[in-house]
């Protein structure tokens, strides 16, 4: 029996496509990892308002799926993420940010990883193997979110500062 290409295969290709469209609608370019290296999916890079490219990137982490499950009490959506991932994204020194992909709306929602666990005052130390993190259904992946990540990214990482 030959392989086969599965429907998480095929959302899994629609959501990088997704973020793509979204990253270069947002002024700003997307570089996808081709080999699989198990921590980030891909980068991007950022450019000011007049074009000119900017110092550092941030990261994206995918996760596609045909069910979204919506968490009434937190008014999110939920995402189960391993805490080995979690220690790698936040010890990293760019931002991290995962985008949850709704295959069937063909639409993605974002969560900035850092400023979410500073938020809620979490720590890696008090987590288990695995922990859910609820992505507010306000947060859509749009080029104007990737205008805003970019910005937030400069003004933490101070980019705009002149010496």
């Amino acid at each position: 029996m030959r392989k086969l290409r599965t429907r998480q295969h095929v959302i899994e290709d629609l959501s990088y496509n997704f973020v793509e469209k979204q990253v270069l609608l947002g002024f700003c370019t997307f570089e996808r990892y081709t080999m699989r290296q198990y921590s980030y999916d891909e980068h991007v890079f950022t450019f000011d308002e007049t074009g000119q490219t900017e110092d550092g990137i941030f990261f994206i982490q995918v996760k596609a799926t045909d069910h979204l499950r919506f968490s009434k009490q937190k008014n999110g959506y939920i995402l189960k993420l391993d805490k080995r991932d979690l220690e790698l994204w936040l010890d990293e020194d760019m931002p991290v940010v995962v985008v949850l992909y709704d295959a069937q709306n063909d639409t993605g929602f974002y969560l900035d990883l850092e400023a979410y666990f500073r938020e809620n005052r979490f720590l890696l130390k008090d987590m288990h193997k695995f922990m859910r993190v609820y992505i507010p259904a306000d947060n859509h992946f749009t080029p104007e979110s990737v205008k805003n990540l970019r910005i937030n990214k400069n003004d933490k990482y101070g980019y705009h500062k002149r010496f």
